[in-house]
């Protein structure tokens, strides 16, 4: 369990209610006791609004249940609050001790085991979290990018929470596309060698499969048998063909998404293949296995999910009338797999319009047996389209026909840094309209740019000063000099972060840290501009003062850079 500030806070009151509650002889006490942020700092760092929640149980208003928590905490000397106040209808207003800053100013301080202390080895189920797993039929487009940047961005944060995370992408190398796909090279080719063909219905027609092609022929020979058709004897040949090119048009396409996503920042652990389901007979395995719970039932020769019993709107074919497994039985033995390797916690990132694919694989879990324990949790985030706007239009998006904007157009036109920024400011469920012209700003208008700022400036007035980034400020009195001029409130803000990065880790809502980093770097700007904080100045006239302010802001940059790097973001000491 985390043991951030609020924590510590909501432990504390929790105590304090419990104590309120004896003395009264009321048994029934509520617990956790729920720590807020008030609107305005000037209100303090955390509020609760416990005593409205007691006041069934305490049988008394919320305003004289606040009252009597107030007077309990202010009895206690070792209370952590410099000031409590009671605000509204029974609101409690909570102002820290700058005491508790304390730990931050000793000499052995260390940011990143202080974040490990908070955050020590989670015994929580470990996750495996699938994300991108776009299809190895053209290269990525921009719906992968923002899916990469999300899926990435939440591993990091899990993994900073001490959560066991394993970051996986399912390759759809198995089936119709894959058919297809090699028949458009085999197209290709034909056309290549001047010979007029018809196009396949639902072909992939996109330029990219010229460039491959190339690249697959510069590997290796087509086989003798293949050797150019006969008038009217095109069509049986682009199937034949379209055999051999197809495993080798996926690999070529797949090296390429890799690339990409490297290239983007966004790792993984496996590239699982679909088409190993099918090898090993996994996915006849799991059919038996529904087969053996009654999940399943024949009807006209076609064998169907019961996916209705979990809240689909129709039960779903698995086995169609041929003998051939459906994409949605391999999905679950893929599922299936993922169970069966121990992870009890299921987290997927899919595309736009993949609402309703969601009850029926959550059905097929379930019918197998996942979430029996209450361990096991299986989650599905939805990323929505982005609109790519150039020149105030938006791109149009099509694999098939080749008019889309790529992945990989954008890392040559954008910093990485900024296009997975941009990708995580607003909640993956939300479509998103990304700003090229804001993207391609390099001043502080860009708010990857105003953040990077913010860290780098920290640096340069330790390089003003003269003064050692790794020097030893520790002073039991230096707290002290924290108060005014957005001195604490900037502390008290970069001391939240911890938080930000458990509620994360445990709602996958990602934006608020792009937020929170935005937020951070505009207090510390108000702070620099400060006079009272001219650190420079403050060397010759008062030394423990400035010591204290070169400590807050070394703070403050530890903060910026740890928030930044679960973005995969650099955080630059000069710009």
């Amino acid at each position: 369990m985390e043991i951030t500030l609020r924590r510590m806070i909501a432990n504390y009151m929790g105590e304090i209610v419990n104590k309120v509650a004896r003395s009264l002889g009321i048994e029934h006490a509520l617990a956790p006791v729920r720590i807020d942020y008030p609107p305005e700092y000037s209100m303090g760092q955390y509020a609760t609004p416990v005593a409205m929640e007691l006041a069934r149980a305490f049988r008394k208003s919320p305003k004289e249940i606040a009252g009597l928590l107030k007077e309990s905490i202010e009895k206690d000397a070792e209370n952590p609050f410099e000031k409590v106040s009671v605000e509204g209808p029974g609101f409690i207003n909570l102002f820290l001790r700058h005491s508790v800053l304390s730990p931050l100013f000793e000499k052995d301080f260390s940011f990143d085991s202080w974040l490990n202390s908070i955050f020590p080895a989670s015994n929580e189920a470990p996750v495996i979290f699938e994300y991108v797993s776009a299809n190895p039929t053209g290269p990525l487009n921009i719906v992968s990018a923002r899916a990469a940047a999300v899926g990435d961005s939440i591993s990091r944060v899990m993994k900073r929470a001490g959560l066991s995370v394993f970051r996986e992408y399912y390759v759809n190398d198995y089936g119709n596309q894959v058919r297809l796909l090699g028949i458009s090279f085999a197209w290709r080719y034909l056309e290549k060698q001047g010979v007029v063909a018809e196009f396949p219905e639902e072909g992939y027609r996109g330029e990219y499969i010229k460039d491959i092609l190339e690249i697959i022929l510069e590997d290796e020979q087509l086989p003798a048998k293949l050797s150019l058709p006969a008038s009217g004897e095109e069509a049986d040949w682009l199937e034949r063909a379209g055999q051999w090119f197809g495993p080798r048009g996926v690999q070529r396409i797949l090296e390429t998404q890799k690339k990409d996503l490297s290239d983007f920042g966004a790792e993984f652990d496996s590239f699982f293949l679909e088409s190993s389901l099918h090898e090993d007979g996994r996915v006849q395995g799991v059919f038996e296995v529904l087969k053996n719970r009654d999940a399943v039932y024949e009807q006209e020769g076609a064998w169907f999910f019961r996916s209705t019993n979990y809240g689909d709107d129709k039960d779903r074919v698995v086995i169609r009338g041929d003998g051939r497994p459906t994409y949605l039985l391999a999905d679950i033995a893929y599922h299936y797999s993922k169970m069966q390797r121990g992870k009890k916690k299921i987290f997927d990132i899919w595309g736009p319009d993949h609402h309703g694919y969601i009850a029926r694989l959550s059905g097929a879990l379930t019918a197998l047996g996942f979430g029996e324990d209450p361990n096991e949790e299986f989650k599905v985030l939805i990323v929505q389209q982005v609109n790519l706007l150039e020149g105030g239009k938006p791109v149009v998006m099509s694999k098939r026909l080749g008019q889309f904007q790529t992945m990989h157009d954008l890392l040559e036109k954008i910093p990485p840094e900024v296009s997975r920024f941009f990708f995580v400011t607003r909640g993956q469920s939300t479509h998103l309209d990304f700003d090229l012209e804001l993207a391609l700003n390099q001043s502080s208008q860009n708010p990857v740019y105003y953040i990077q700022y913010a860290h780098a400036r920290i640096h340069s007035i330790f390089r003003e000063a003269g003064i050692s980034f790794d020097a030893d400020f520790s002073s039991a009195d230096l707290p002290a000099h924290l108060t005014g001029a957005h001195r604490d409130e900037l502390l008290f803000f970069a001391l939240r972060f911890p938080e930000e990065i458990f509620e994360i880790a445990h709602n996958r809502e990602v934006q608020r840290l792009p937020v929170y980093l935005t937020d951070l770097a505009t207090l510390f700007t108000k702070f620099y501009h400060a006079k009272e904080n001219r650190i420079k100045d403050l060397l010759d006239s008062d030394l423990k003062q400035a010591h204290a302010l070169l400590a807050l802001i070394r703070f403050v940059s530890f903060t910026l850079r740890e928030g930044l790097s679960l973005l995969g973001i650099s955080a630059p000491e000069k710009m």
